[in-house]
């Protein structure tokens, strides 16, 4: 019996899993990659003697990982040396202000209550009913593949609708922190947790609590050699069970014949057949570019980014791995970041330190800097306006005490992530979850337009985040098998 050929365009994690999944099931199966590394978001920039990771600087949910390694025969410890960041975070305040926030679980209240004992005892409330909404709902909105509303009203998940007061879908995330906590920095520190997906916590619903929960129950790990590690570890386990990894080769349109996917263009006119395709690139762009249909602009995106990677001499700066310098007004910067679509003139920065972890990112001496800051999806600076915003950073950067010896700079805006990525606007999730309907209104793996042709990655259910699109990539395999059963 001839094999099932599969197509897969990009090789970002989702794509990669999936590819490895269905060859390792036995599919013939040809992923397509526009750059010259897979990887996707999650790449890596070297300059200067200096390693940066350019997507993902953090791992959670480990288990995902190993699960994805052990069904593919080997096993995360095999594959990756994880190690554990404590502190996870280091934050700063405007008003001078610090705060570690541990890796253990159990420390977290001592932790809070350096600068706000009321909210210690809070907190703990708080992650228990955080744990709750994990694991009541992960099951139905991570793990299976999520058919909406129609979820409600099956037998299996009737405990949902006792849920419902407890899941707060009537709330922003904003407000039951506001519930939670007294303290301004406390809120605004657990309100950031809107951010992992490109959401606004003024606006996302309180749902979004289990991402809290996720990083603190699960813990901030980081794969020694660099994130990018993990892209090269899951590149050789897919090309191991026998797909084949075409880099430089640029997909330029889904061949479609009586409503079904039925093969992919290549950029140079060649026309390969498959009788499934699965697509990793953003589905605004898979559809109105692969595709051809003429669609509006996609709907609440998510946030965009401004990165600098900055080498710079080694010093005494008092930062950890990870790093928050909070803003004054979290709540103006969300709204110039998804109101006003503008670059928020103080906006809240993080910098990742990944030699304060592993001195093998950066010579001796030396020091990479990832600092990256929130801004709008699809809007466009020129070269002057770019160099003006980086400075300006640097400058907000001194008022927290931090002025750092640069030795070189590179910058990276949201006109460069959407030409890098193919995602509409830069936008760094696909959909946001500024909306209550927002998981219902997410693309599911399979397309209900066009037979054959499968979504994963970020912008597909079950969203953004190095394990989500191992789930989405493990979910469009495993229905696709069930298919073909």
């Amino acid at each position: 019996m001839t094999r099932r050929r599969i197509g897969v365009i990009g090789g970002g994690i989702g794509g990669l899993v999936c590819a490895a999944r269905l060859a390792n099931a036995g599919y013939d199966v040809d992923l397509y990659e526009q750059q010259s590394a897979t990887g996707g978001k999650m790449g890596r920039v070297q300059f200067d003697g200096c390693s940066f990771d350019t997507g993902p600087s953090l791992i959670t949910m480990p288990f995902v990982l190993d699960a994805f390694f052990r069904d593919m025969g080997t096993s995360l410890q095999a594959e990756l040396d994880l190690i554990r960041i404590d502190p996870a975070c280091h934050y700063r305040w405007s008003d001078g202000s610090r705060m570690d926030l541990p890796f253990d679980l159990d420390a977290i209240p001592e932790a809070i209550a350096s600068i706000s004992p009321p909210d210690a005892r809070r907190v703990i409330e708080y992650l228990e009913e955080a744990r709750y909404l994990y694991e009541t709902t992960k099951d139905v909105f991570i793990f299976s593949p999520f058919q909406g509303f129609r979820e409600f009203v099956r037998l299996s998940n009737l405990h949902l609708l006792k849920a419902l007061p407890r899941l707060r879908f009537h709330k922003t995330l904003h407000q039951v922190h506001r519930s939670f906590f007294s303290d301004p920095r406390i809120v605004q520190l657990f309100d950031r947790f809107a951010t992992y997906n490109g959401s606004s916590p003024y606006l996302a619903p309180a749902t979004l609590m289990v991402i809290p929960w996720v990083e603190f129950g699960f813990g901030a790990w980081y794969p020694r050699g660099g994130v990018y590690r993990i892209a090269e570890a899951i590149t050789a386990v897919a090309q191991r069970a026998g797909v084949r990894i075409h880099t430089n080769t640029n997909v330029q349109a889904i061949e479609t014949r009586s409503g079904a996917a039925v093969g992919l263009r290549l950029a140079d006119g060649t026309v390969c057949a498959f009788d499934r395709v699965v697509s990793n690139a953003d589905v605004h762009t898979t559809r109105s570019v692969l595709l051809g249909e003429r669609l509006p602009p996609g709907r609440d995106p998510s946030s965009s980014g401004f990165v600098a990677f900055l080498s710079v001499e080694a010093g005494d700066h008092g930062l950890a791995h990870h790093n928050v310098l909070f803003s004054e007004d979290y709540r103006s910067e969300f709204d110039h970041i998804f109101r006003h679509r503008r670059l928020p003139p103080e906006p809240t920065i993080y910098i990742a330190r990944s030699v304060h972890s592993d001195p093998s990112q950066a010579p001796a001496g030396r020091e990479n800097w990832f600092v990256l800051v929130n801004t709008p999806p699809g809007i466009s600076v020129t070269d002057a306006e770019r160099d003006r915003y980086a400075d300006s950073l640097l400058r907000r950067m001194e008022h927290f005490g931090l002025r750092p010896s640069i030795r070189q700079m590179q910058l990276r805006t949201s006109e460069d992530m959407a030409r890098l990525w193919q995602a509409e606007g830069g936008s760094l999730y696909g959909r946001s979850s500024n909306s209550l309907f927002s998981a219902f209104l997410r693309q599911r793996q399979r397309s209900n337009r066009v037979r054959d042709l499968w979504y994963v990655g970020g912008s597909a259910h079950p969203g953004g985040g190095v394990p989500l699109v191992i789930t989405s990539g493990t979910i469009a395999a495993r229905l696709i098998q069930k298919e073909d059963q």
